[in-house]
């Protein structure tokens, strides 16, 4: 995870955000409920210290909805259902609205057969997987959340792009907060904290990307025009296909190969008439159905705090347990309020200015300083 170090020029309350977020979506024709949901999913990113995937990505996603590429007032049905798996298929929306209802159905589901498969088809961008596994691990479930994606990742061996990021989560409720709870893509790093370093002017770290030619490259430009390197070698590329049948292949989405690029990066796909649409899958187990949920809730901050308490090697202060750091940020968003980065700022004023919506006074304030 990369956490700016850049001075940090705009402050807002988590609730202030969410709400000028959600006015702005509102006024690109999604439904009140939805355009909540999505603009919440934003802000959980970005107070996660997820800021790639957080309220920069406001200004993408209302391009995509002006244009029609994702529809902002979605028909969505269930295709397929059986007692304890459904499919939905999202109608060209947004993943958040529509995830957040599959979470809430798997839930219920879970809690009569004791776990649940949730499927999503002709879905657009999901954001942070990290945001429904945390839904259902503060409700007392174990969450597997994934999504395919567009091909920006070679396999193990190659030199072009064959395979994607495919990011996943999980999460188990804890004693006191979700434990274990990681988020990933089966990539190096994705594509999103590439461009942040190219918006820096930085260098990549070695053995992230390689270039269109497939030579390894620390040049922001050159690995957006080639390809990121699997995590792990071998295994996040195994792992990237385990994402994509699970998402696509079991659900009926579009393969990687079909998959086109949102143009998130400024690179690739533009065209606003590309079908942008992946797959998600949702696994939901009730923590309860072995026992007693309290159990559950106690084992899963065991395990954690196995982890924690191992000693330090020389150049680290502590151990963390997956999701401390994200946790630790957001309690201080919560508390303290979320910095925007300098542009993602400037968008959000325009785009409220656009419309004639109250902007907030620090987001104002940072347009003037900007000037």
């Amino acid at each position: 995870m990369i956490i700016s170090t850049e001075p940090l020029d705009s402050t807002l309350t988590v609730d202030a955000l969410e709400t000028y977020i959600t006015q702005i979506f509102e006024k690109f024709g999604m439904r009140s409920a939805d355009a909540a949901i999505l603009a919440e999913s934003l802000v959980d990113a970005d107070s996660h210290g997820t800021a790639t995937h957080g309220s920069a990505r406001v200004t993408s996603y209302t391009r995509q909805l002006e244009s029609g590429q994702v529809k902002a007032a979605p028909d969505e049905y269930i295709v397929a259902e059986t007692p304890g798996a459904l499919l939905i298929d999202a109608d060209g929306a947004f993943g958040a609205p529509v995830g957040i209802r599959a979470v809430e159905m798997g839930m219920e589901r879970a809690r009569r057969l004791g776990v649940a498969l949730v499927g999503v088809k002709n879905v657009a961008h999901f954001g942070a997987a990290g945001f429904y596994t945390r839904y259902a691990a503060d409700r007392g479930f174990i969450a597997l959340a994934m999504s395919s994606s567009s091909a920006s990742v070679v396999p193990f061996g190659g030199r072009v792009p064959r395979v994607g990021n495919s990011p996943m989560s999980f999460a188990a409720p804890g004693s006191e907060h979700p434990e274990l709870n990681l988020d990933f893509a089966q990539s190096m790093a994705a594509r999103g904290k590439i461009k942040l370093l190219k918006d820096r002017g930085e260098q990549l770290p070695e053995n992230w990307a390689i270039d269109a030619d497939g030579r390894p490259t620390t040049d922001p430009d050159e690995a957006l025009r080639g390809a990121v390197l699997p995590s792990g070698g071998h295994k996040g590329s195994a792992l990237s296909l385990l994402v994509e049948m699970l998402s696509s292949g079991l659900t009926g989405a579009h393969l990687t190969q079909d998959i086109k690029h949102a143009g998130f990066t400024g690179v690739g796909q533009t065209d606003v008439d590309a079908d942008v649409t992946v797959g998600n899958f949702y696994l939901i187990i009730d923590a309860s159905a072995f026992g007693t949920g309290d159990s559950v809730r106690s084992r899963a901050t065991a395990i954690a705090e196995y982890v924690r308490e191992s000693p330090a090697a020389p150049g680290f202060e502590r151990v963390f347990a997956p999701g401390d750091i994200e946790r630790s940020l957001h309690e201080r968003a919560v508390e303290q309020g979320i910095s925007l980065r300098r542009t993602t700022a400037v968008e959000l004023v325009e785009v409220g200015e656009r419309f004639g919506l109250e902007v907030p006074a620090a987001l104002h304030l940072q347009t003037e300083v900007g000037s």
